[in-house]
């Protein structure tokens, strides 16, 4: 899978773009905030409906454009056919109550009455000339994206973590994607609930239902989740072993070792392996403390079981506390916890052998490989990582990558790749 032809209009710093991008390693060079993440980013918009940058889709609206719309255009090569996909994206706010809309007027209804003008649109999509939903466009096209903020999935918050898993299953599962939306609404009415009965506007037995409810829909979520990552800690182990090779051992525990302390280390005792001799494991840690039978329905009964056993803590706080929403997942060398004991090196191997894996998945789950996105993840790698990374993305299908620095780009990489010059909103294509 690769994009054949990426099309912009009044996106970011964009004007208008017509590029045409082969399959291999594209790298795009250029001095900072000249607009090289920008393409990636509108490569991700494509494929997932969604920027891997910000949450507000009405950024990536060129400042000052004339119709206040963005717009994305790709043409993607896959072996199941050809795919087309426009996305645009509206900047227009919608209008305020009693605010009258420039160049709008109110129209009467059949009653006689007025009623306001439709409120205007923020994203529209289209796969192949056919107007989509979002959810609709997942899986069409597929992504893996590595930027330096995703070091965060090993050491940030259990939410980055939950978002990584979601975001993965929902580009190769739609069912998934479906019953994880159903859970949120179930959510928020449960915990609307948990808040009325704490307040002593209605009764504990109210909750029968949507416990069953949530037990109907956290139980596959979880499941996918957890197989996820049992199929991904081969890949994702073997990878984290090439990337952190020679790895020096955690620095400031080094440092804090006193020579006094070494010499209390009997010579006779096997020495202790280092954390990069260690495979990497990819744990998921279900806020549920039981686990889950085989049998469907023992393990809703399972999860509604654990529902029961927080009751008490859930009708004095008024929040859901069991469920997917609280999960986590752990990335471990041995037993040492690579987020609280890892150096910076072997959490940034860690990430980056995840997000390899996340594209081996995709790729045996849907049979197409996914486009590679690394954006500026050079300048976080010594030379001798960056070798091992590009080597091992050489043979894939697309690999878009930013950098600030061509000539930092192996040898063997730069006589293979393809070259673009970056510089205030316009892309030229360079001499390796």
């Amino acid at each position: 899978m690769y994009v054949e032809r990426l099309r912009l209009t009044d996106f970011r710093n964009y004007r208008a773009l017509d590029l045409a991008l082969p399959r291999g390693l594209v790298v795009f060079s250029g001095r900072n905030a000249q607009g090289k993440s920008n393409v990636l980013e509108a490569v991700t918009l494509a494929a997932t409906s969604r920027s891997f940058r910000t949450s507000s889709d009405r950024e990536v609206v060129r400042w000052g454009a004339p119709g206040r719309f963005a717009r994305v255009e790709a043409n993607i090569a896959r072996h199941e056919g050809p795919l087309h996909v426009e996305l645009v994206v509206s900047d227009i706010a919608p209008p305020q109550e009693g605010t009258p809309t420039a160049g709008r007027s109110e129209q009467p209804s059949r009653a006689g009455s007025l009623s306001p003008p439709p409120a205007p649109f923020r994203k529209r999509i289209k796969v192949n000339g056919t107007p989509r939903r979002a959810m609709d466009l997942l899986g069409q096209a597929t992504v893996v994206v590595f930027a330096p903020t995703d070091l965060e999935i090993v050491t940030g918050t259990p939410a980055e973590r939950r978002r990584f898993l979601d975001v993965t299953l929902c580009q190769v599962h739609p069912a998934y994607c479906r019953t994880l939306s159903q859970y949120q609404k179930v959510l928020t009415q449960r915990a609307a609930l948990l808040r009325r009965i704490r307040d002593g506007e209605d009764e504990p037995h109210a909750l029968g239902y949507w416990d069953e409810q949530l037990a109907r829909l956290a139980v596959p979520i979880m499941r996918a989740r957890a197989e996820f990552l049992r199929r991904a800690e081969a890949d994702a182990a073997r990878i984290y072993a090439e990337l952190a090779r020679g790895e020096a051992e955690n620095a400031e525990y080094a440092d804090e070792m006193s020579d006094a302390d070494a010499s209390l280390a009997s010579e006779d005792a096997p020495a202790e392996p280092e954390p990069n001799a260690l495979p990497l494991r990819l744990v998921y840690r279900p806020s549920l403390s039981a686990e889950l039978p085989e049998d469907e329905a023992a393990a809703q009964a399972a999860f509604r079981a654990g529902l029961a056993a927080v009751r008490r803590r859930e009708l004095a706080q008024g929040v859901n506390a069991v469920g997917p929403h609280r999960d986590d997942m752990a990335f471990l060398a041995g037993e040492m916890d690579l987020a609280i004991y890892g150096s910076r090196g072997q959490q940034r191997s860690a990430a980056l052998a995840l997000k390899l894996a996340e594209l081996r998945y995709i790729e045996r789950e849907t049979g197409d490989q996914p486009i590679l996105l690394l954006d500026d993840v050079l300048s976080e790698l010594d030379a001798r990582r960056r070798a091992d990374l590009l080597d091992a993305v050489a043979a894939l299908d697309q690999v878009l990558l930013t950098t600030t620095d061509a000539t930092a780009l192996p040898e063997s990489a730069r006589a293979h790749a393809t070259l673009f010059d970056v510089r205030g909103g316009r892309v030229v294509r360079a001499t390796p």
